[in-house]
């Protein structure tokens, strides 16, 4: 008896741990972690009327898209349209405000009625040298023009010079104020026409896309530009003079859409605005060793008579033409804003 019962006593132990484990409830899963959903692909259509494969401006442009996108690993796409593609300056301005483009470049001189500000780089003799006039646009004298460009809902990011502006023309080389006398010139905003006028030059207004054509057909003699445009344009192959002058230093200013720039994360801004610093800091070093290499090689090549003009007469030129220009831009600017920059240009000195 004892052994029976010890038997059954087995048995239900048996199946009631078996009932215990049929019953236990199977451990609940985990749910799986939702992936976070990738970023959104930055597009930055960058368009401007620079031409040119030896132009620093367009060189410092192909270099931010190969860099930016490579660091970004294609989460920044950067797409170019130089050579005016897309339309004219002006154009491509209108784009960048209403943003059917996030950046082009703007040559200040064409804007400078608008942004009334801007007008004082139109200022004769304002830079000593390059050095200075990087300087400046390193200052906060600089960045207060840069922040102007807010008036037509853009931004201003950074210079890219063009270099000092030289008078090139096809009758003789300048060596006195009397050769001024009777050169039929480009003409392309009241400062500049009143300047020139000044010293005997008589004004066209001639549109940049024209001005090959109106030089080759010697509707006008001469112009005056930066030696890196005067090779862009190979006005080597119709001015057979040029003349140092360095009467101002002209520089296209890179400007993005306000909105557009407020869009991206703080991370995309800084990368953005890290790589542009780099190929802004390389154009501009650029600008000054290509300038002389250009002045050899257009010599060499294409025979164009390259002259200093003397101290004498430029000391001429800028009595003459630093007030005339003050005038004007004032006129434009307000005397204000005048001094201010010009305080800001004299601090860097």
């Amino acid at each position: 008896m004892k052994k029976l019962v010890a038997l059954l006593l087995s048995l239900v132990l048996v199946f009631s741990l078996a009932a215990c484990g049929g019953n236990s409830a199977p451990a609940e899963a985990k749910p799986e972690a939702t992936p976070e959903p990738a970023a959104e692909k930055v597009t930055i259509k960058i368009a401007t009327v620079i031409s040119g494969e030896s132009s620093p401006t367009l060189q410092a442009l192909n270099m931010f898209k190969e860099n930016i996108e490579a660091k970004s690993e294609g989460h920044i796409e950067v797409q170019l349209f130089p050579g005016g593609q897309l339309g004219t300056a002006i154009e491509l301005m209108d784009q960048a405000r209403n943003g059917d483009i996030q950046m082009t470049t703007s040559n200040p001189l064409t804007v400078n009625t608008t942004i009334t500000e801007l007008a004082t780089l139109d200022q004769y003799f304002l830079f000593d040298d390059a050095a200075h006039a990087y300087r400046f646009f390193d200052s906060e004298g600089g960045q207060f023009l840069l922040d102007t460009y807010q008036q037509m809902g853009l931004q201003g990011l950074g210079y890219f010079p063009l270099g000092f502006r030289q008078m090139t023309n096809s009758k003789r080389p300048i060596n006195t104020i009397e050769d001024f006398k009777g050169l039929k010139i480009r003409g392309y905003n009241p400062v500049q026409i009143a300047v020139w006028e000044a010293v005997g030059c008589n004004l066209s207004s001639v549109a940049w896309g024209e001005l090959f054509s109106a030089l080759q057909q010697n509707l006008i003699d001469g112009q005056e530009g930066a030696i890196t445009s005067f090779s862009e344009a190979r006005f080597y192959e119709v001015q057979k003079y040029v003349t140092l002058t360095n009467h101002m230093f002209s520089t296209d200013v890179l400007v993005a859409n306000q909105e557009f720039m407020a869009s991206l994360s703080d991370e995309d801004r800084a990368m953005v605005e890290s790589e542009l610093a780099t190929v802004f800091a390389w154009q501009q070093d650029k600008v000054v060793t290509s300038t002389q290499e250009l002045i050899d090689s257009i010599a060499a090549d294409y025979g164009v008579e390259f002259n200093e003009i003397p101290a004498d007469t430029l000391a001429k030129m800028k009595e003459i033409m630093a007030p005339i220009t003050e005038e004007n831009i004032v006129k434009i600017s307000g005397q204000e804003v005048f001094d201010k920059v010009m305080a800001y240009v004299e601090e860097v000195r």
